[in-house]
């Protein structure tokens, strides 16, 4: 058997170990050179959330004016502010404030068969005639002034809720009130109040319907401005019409109207 030693001199080991150097370095280098190569990282986001929350309380509010003006309050009414006519006309027998055979009859300057209150409308003596129908009409009789915040508006109604009689909205010796609007309500809100125009009532011949206007039920209430928007004041002024049948039954009658507001 032979035993083979090599020997290796000082000069070979370090002739080696620098190979191996440069063979470090160069992987050294390639490793870098595909580092620096590489696409860069990509961003990281993260997301966190907070609820924020409120309730927009809704208001609507209505006041109510009698016999009214453009400031908003209830006036001794003038001369001449109920008007009267028969359907068909020229009945010499019926009339409003106990003025018969007049085309035009207005109350005394303190109202209504000379009682005059806020908050009231009274037409006085009213006569009947024994076939035609009566018609006695006030004039600026009644303001609701609506406010409300809501944007998507509200909606105004108007219903006889207690004293109506029972011959109110019946064909047979009935009676029937009728809203006028005085101008053009405007559904966008903030409608300016407007003082009545009319100079004479309006000639109807029925008392389970208006002519013109908006019948006041006591059955259900009924809508007199459907508001789309929010409104800072609206004046909703108009006159009060009365409608009697012919032959209607006497008596004292007191009729509560209740307006009401409601936000959509």
């Amino acid at each position: 058997m032979y035993l083979l030693i090599l020997a290796m001199d000082g000069n070979s080991r370090a002739y080696g170990e620098r190979i191996m150097k440069i063979k470090r370095i160069a992987a050294l280098l390639t490793l870098g050179a595909l580092l620096s190569t590489a696409a860069p990282a990509l961003a990281v986001t993260q997301t966190g959330t907070v609820n924020v929350e409120w309730n927009y309380a809704i208001t609507a509010t209505i006041a109510m004016y009698t016999q009214t003006t453009a400031s908003k309050t209830s006036v001794t009414p003038a001369a001449n502010d109920i008007y009267w006519a028969s359907s068909p006309a020229g009945s010499l027998v019926s009339g409003c404030n106990g003025t018969t055979a007049t085309a035009s009859a207005g109350k005394d300057g303190s109202g209504g068969n000379g009682v005059w209150a806020s908050g009231v409308v009274n037409f006085g003596l009213v006569v009947a005639d024994s076939t035609d129908y009566t018609n006695c009409l006030e004039t600026n009789a009644v303001d609701a002034y609506i406010v409300t915040n809501d944007s998507l508006g509200a909606n105004v109604t108007v219903q006889a809720t207690a004293g109506v009689p029972s011959a109110y909205d019946t064909a047979s010796n009935g009676s029937l009130l009728c809203i006028l609007p005085d101008g053009a309500w405007n559904t966008a809100g903030n409608t300016a109040w407007t003082a009545s125009a009319r100079v004479a009532a309006v000639s109807m011949n029925s008392t389970t319907a208006c002519s013109a206007g908006t019948l006041v039920p006591s059955a259900s209430a009924a809508n007199i401005l459907a508001l789309t928007k929010a409104t800072t004041g609206s004046d909703l002024n108009h006159d009060i019409q009365l409608n009697m049948g012919p032959q209607m039954q006497s008596g004292a009658q007191t009729v509560t109207l209740t307006y009401t507001i409601t936000s959509n």
